[in-house]
């Protein structure tokens, strides 16, 4: 089963905890500090796969990748979590579900995407020992690793897309030029999923996709208009299909109007109309039919998927427009920096609430005494602008100030 949008949710590991110890020997009762730091979260990556066709290869809709282990004593760090890479289609996008957020275009084989990293391991209480602070009896714990829930879009990647109302032959084209075997038969909407195929030449070759039938409105969401219009951006050049039995002129000023719709730079993209089925009329018949295209300004072939005819012609001339085509270009992903904020409320008379994800988030690390963190804490206030935001607020010396679980007494630094 062919499957090209997707949710699954990510989810980094956790980082370990960082240990309190001390050094013990029989004869050095009262050594100093060894806790060890924990390890890193493992984080989750997207890898562009040429080996994968479809996100229904995705088996599971919830992927989390190994926690860190916890710090040990003697100086032991706790091991990083596994990374967990994810392999997806060549041609992916990747969006943030809540956001819309572009995370990334994985458009080259075995482009590598960072979808949710882990979080960091925490510091053993060896880390923060100093001259004046030589049995420190509290630690850090580790952080959560992200977690995302992403929206996948693939948007197959190919040479030549074929672009053609239900029933103009595409398929059948797809398999006489390839040696794909698409479903072929004689009823509209055959192609309800994208088909790929491989034309060769005596020295090189191309990738051809069949994209399914459009229809009028496609462009507007009709029908499955916008899913299959998707996969049209990804090919370098358009092939448009035409039934030479059913007005081809008409059709072809249709069909680049949905076209355009969708994304006037496709227009400007190199095309060529294949007319399919001249063995069904006249060769006068045909001759007027080419005459009557080529006013749209395009190449015009007269093929016959089903007799062979002018096949050899169509594959000559696309190995010649192949060449100057473009090839598709990533779209640059928009990542926000959060700024972290910072924000003090007098929530009673002399006392005063800092609200800050950041100093929280640091103050819920802290293992072991919290009190004996105190020192290190006021160094990392300090560092981010808690006391000039405390100054600001108009703070004063013995008011009570409050960061998550943490009260103290406001004494200004100077």
């Amino acid at each position: 089963m062919f499957r090209d949008t997707l949710e699954i949710t990510v989810v980094a590991g956790h980082g370990g905890d960082g240990v309190v110890s001390f050094f013990r020997e029989k004869y050095l009762p009262k050594g100093g500090p060894d806790g060890g730091d924990g390890g890193r979260g493992g984080s989750v990556y997207l890898k562009a796969g040429a080996g994968v066709d479809s996100l229904a290869k995705l088996s599971k809709r919830h992927y989390k990748a190994g926690r860190g282990q916890h710090g040990k004593g003697k100086d032991m760090a706790g091991r990083s979590g596994e990374d967990l890479i994810i392999e997806v289609p060549l041609g992916t996008r990747v969006y943030d579900a809540e956001s819309g957020e572009l995370i990334a275009d994985l458009v080259e084989e075995g482009q590598v995407a960072l979808v949710a990293r882990g979080g960091e391991g925490g510091f053993g209480n060896a880390h923060f020992a100093t001259a004046t602070r030589q049995a420190p009896r509290f630690a850090l714990g580790g952080l959560p690793g992200e977690k995302r829930r992403l929206r996948l879009e693939l948007r197959l990647i190919a040479d030549v897309g074929l672009v053609g109302y239900p029933n103009a032959g595409k398929s059948s084209l797809l398999a006489a030029l390839t040696r794909a075997r698409p479903k072929v038969a004689d009823y509209p909407f055959t192609t309800l999923s994208p088909n790929l195929g491989v034309v060769e030449g005596e020295l090189e070759r191309f990738t051809m996709a069949d994209i399914p039938g459009i229809i009028e409105g496609a462009a507007a969401g009709k029908g499955l208009g916008l899913d299959f219009l998707r996969h049209i951006s990804r090919t370098r050049l358009l092939l448009y299909v035409l039934d030479v039995t059913q007005e081809p002129a008409a059709t072809l000023a249709k069909l680049r109007a949905e076209v355009g719709s969708y994304d006037p730079e496709l227009l400007r993209r190199p095309a060529l109309v294949a007319l399919n089925k001249i063995d069904l009329v006249a060769p006068a018949e045909a001759a007027d039919r080419v005459h009557e295209l080529a006013a749209a300004g395009l190449a015009v072939v007269p093929v016959s998927a089903l007799s062979g005819e002018g096949l050899k012609t169509l594959k000559e001339t696309l190995f010649q427009l192949l060449p100057a085509a473009p090839r598709p270009q990533a779209e640059p992903s928009k990542h926000r920096e959060e700024v972290p904020g910072l924000r003090v409320e007098e929530v009673e008379e002399g006392i005063f609430q800092v609200e800050s994800p950041q100093l929280e988030r640091l103050v819920g690390r802290i293992r072991g005494e919290l009190w004996e963190a105190a020192e290190w804490l006021q160094g990392e206030f300090r560092r981010a602008g808690l006391e000039q935001a405390l100054k600001a607020r108009g703070v004063r010396a013995g008011d009570t100030v409050r960061v998550g679980d943490l009260e103290f007494e406001y004494i200004p630094e100077d």
